[in-house]
């Protein structure tokens, strides 16, 4: 394989950008030729193309400035891969559609699968997933799940779709040598705030729950812009003393956020595959999950898994609280988990389909 041109229309900061990033990277340590093309700074391997926001209207025009970028690009390349139907439709309307593999990661379909989008929105979403599946030779996605959930909303034949997981970072995430025990139990919450499949008002439920029972806690929730959902209002209206906004949790503190908790609380309705509680696994810490979609797919059987009720996952918090023993044998069935899943393997699993 001579060359792997990778397609992104976002920055490295969001989880799409993170998934190219860490697959470039990879794929430049096997000594394979690529080039991500993004927004973002350029560096040996990332060609950055000129992109303006437009406020709201940025991830409408983003394809347009890469499609723009791709039509200059002087290189010729065996595989052209988009991160995203976004990436992808921006490679369809260019000239370099054809003369070689076009593939395409489809990470879930969460616009429809929980219409949360407008009907301008929803129209072009459909638009670019039509595209994206009528026009690649193959659809990767992160989960059995996902794939089970493309097919039913698309019709895409099966064998159009491949499986290959995510992976976890493992030299970012990892356990505390020495785990110092908290003053106060202390729960711990990475994700989004402000869409309803999170199901974010469920931690608040949760350490409602969790005060009436008298459980000395701490829960910190690690998200940005908390004060524009109803997460505080709700707060203020419990009465609740026991929750606090820690706001957006960086990169380079991450992993100390999640080493640190003695469990990591997450409600998600709809995952297509679900990064934070793996990564709290990555980090030794025990992980009380729902079990909807991707979730017991990737979690195994190293998380406590109920249905998104408040006061089920309440009750399995209130277990691992109560039990040491249950806590550490959470904490190290987790790390055995998320060893399961890394770039490297990502990485393997994608040269298999391009090669072949």
């Amino acid at each position: 394989m001579k060359s792997i041109e990778w397609l992104s229309c976002v920055e490295r900061g969001c989880g799409i950008g993170q998934y190219s990033e860490l697959i470039a990277q990879k794929l430049l340590s096997k000594d394979i030729k690529v080039q991500l093309h993004r927004k973002g700074n350029p560096n040996e391997y990332t060609l950055a193309f000129p992109h303006r926001s437009l406020r709201n209207l940025r991830n409408y025009v983003a394809p347009f400035y890469l499609k723009k970028h791709l039509d200059h690009l002087g290189t010729k390349s065996d595989v052209f891969h988009a991160d995203n139907i976004d990436a992808f439709t921006a490679l369809i309307y260019s000239n370099k559609a054809k003369g070689h593999k076009n593939f395409v990661t489809i990470h879930d379909v969460i616009p429809i699968a929980c219409a949360h989008l407008n009907w301008f929105q929803d129209k072009y979403y459909r638009f670019q997933l039509k595209q994206s599946i009528e026009k690649s030779d193959i659809i990767f996605t992160v989960s059995h799940f996902s794939k089970k959930d493309i097919i039913k909303h698309t019709g895409v034949a099966e064998k159009k779709v491949k499986v290959v997981y995510n992976g976890i970072n493992h030299n970012d995430l990892f356990p505390n040598k020495e785990k110092k025990e908290n003053k106060i139990f202390t729960i711990r919450y990475i994700g989004g705030l402000g869409v309803a499949h999170k199901n974010a008002t469920a931690l608040i439920e949760v350490a409602r729950i969790l005060e009436k029972e008298n459980i000395p806690f701490l829960m910190e929730i690690g998200s940005g812009k908390a004060d524009l959902t109803p997460l505080p209002t709700l707060v203020e209206k419990y009465n609740i003393k026991s929750v606090k906004f820690s706001g957006f949790i960086p990169d380079d503190e991450k992993r100390s956020f999640l080493a640190e908790a003695d469990c990591f609380l997450f409600p998600s309705l709809y995952e297509g595959f679900g990064f934070p509680p793996l990564e709290a696994m990555a980090c030794g810490t025990a992980v009380v999950s729902s079990n909807c979609a991707s979730l017991p797919e990737v979690l195994g059987d190293a998380a406590l898994f109920s249905d998104p009720n408040p006061e089920l996952m309440a009750q399995n918090v209130i277990k691992i609280y109560k039990s040491k023993t249950l806590k550490e044998d959470l904490e190290n069935r987790g790390i055995e988990q998320a060893k399961k899943f890394t770039w490297e393997n990502t990485v393997n699993e994608l040269l298999n389909h391009y090669q072949s």
